[in-house]
């Protein structure tokens, strides 16, 4: 009894695994094709030097122009010409140094301005490194859920079906358990390839049905209601994120191993 238990569990988790390893492969590939890590360093700059009273806007116009004409220090592979609209690559992050550097190469700025502005990255730049990383966080766990809420929803994911279908089909309860050794074997979330994710899904048998939606979300019954509701909490368990998914995978793995050697 307590290993079925054990194997539904582990089983949900699996699930949870594969589709939060599917937004964070989404999210990486709208972070990078929407430069968010560019465009966030620009908002928390143009906010810094804002609050300067001694700044006039133009200037801060001047310097993030110049921040935005620079190249990042290491240049990726790319199958097509850097010089070409969409194609050109952003910096991601700068130093305390890069910034000062900047500010004293742009033009428009006299010697004091530069100065006073110097003495303000200094004092500030550990505060401001700070508010660049948790403005990036909240943006990429925003996107997350939106996406995790998409996918439950394309995919009709609900949490409380998928439960009750691991209790009931022993079939689809092996194939998770089959699903979660595989993820276990990684050694860490990054590994898992977006092909090998698409095969994960199909095995699993999740496919998109846009023919099913408007009955299973639009029809006027009770299960309707439930169906949201498995929607929308199955969203909010996968924007959790892969990591912890991963990690309560190997804590029940562990304990099923445990448990298996104990009755032995």
């Amino acid at each position: 009894m307590l290993m079925d238990v054990l194997g539904i569990l582990i089983g949900f988790i699996a699930i949870m695994l594969l589709f939060s390893l599917l937004v964070t492969a989404l999210v990486h590939g709208a972070q990078a094709a929407l430069n968010l890590r560019f465009k966030n360093l620009k908002v928390v700059l143009n906010q810094f030097f804002q609050n300067m009273d001694f700044v006039e806007q133009k200037v801060t116009n001047a310097i993030l122009s110049h921040i935005e004409n620079q190249f990042p220090n290491g240049l990726y592979a790319t199958a097509l010409p850097l010089n070409i609209p969409g194609n050109r690559l952003k910096l991601t992050s700068i130093g305390q140094q890069e910034l000062i550097t900047i500010i004293n190469n742009t033009r428009d700025v006299s010697i004091e301005e530069k100065e006073q502005l110097k003495k303000k990255v200094q004092d500030h730049f550990q505060t401001l490194e700070e508010i660049m990383s948790q403005r990036f966080k909240q943006w990429m766990h925003q996107i997350s859920i939106a996406l995790a809420f998409v996918l439950c929803f394309v995919f009709q994911l609900n949490c409380f079906s998928v439960l009750s279908q691991l209790n009931h089909d022993s079939a689809f309860r092996q194939q998770t358990l089959i699903l979660a050794d595989q993820l276990n074997t990684q050694a860490s979330t990054a590994d898992m390839q977006s092909d090998t994710l698409q095969n994960h899904l199909s095995s699993l048998q999740f496919e998109i049905t846009p023919k099913q939606w408007p009955s299973y979300y639009f029809a006027l019954e009770v299960s309707t209601l439930s169906h949201w509701l498995g929607i929308i909490f199955s969203s909010i368990l996968i924007s959790l994120g892969a990591p912890f998914w991963f990690n309560r995978l190997k804590d029940m793995a562990s304990l099923r191993d445990n448990l298996s050697k104990a009755k032995t």
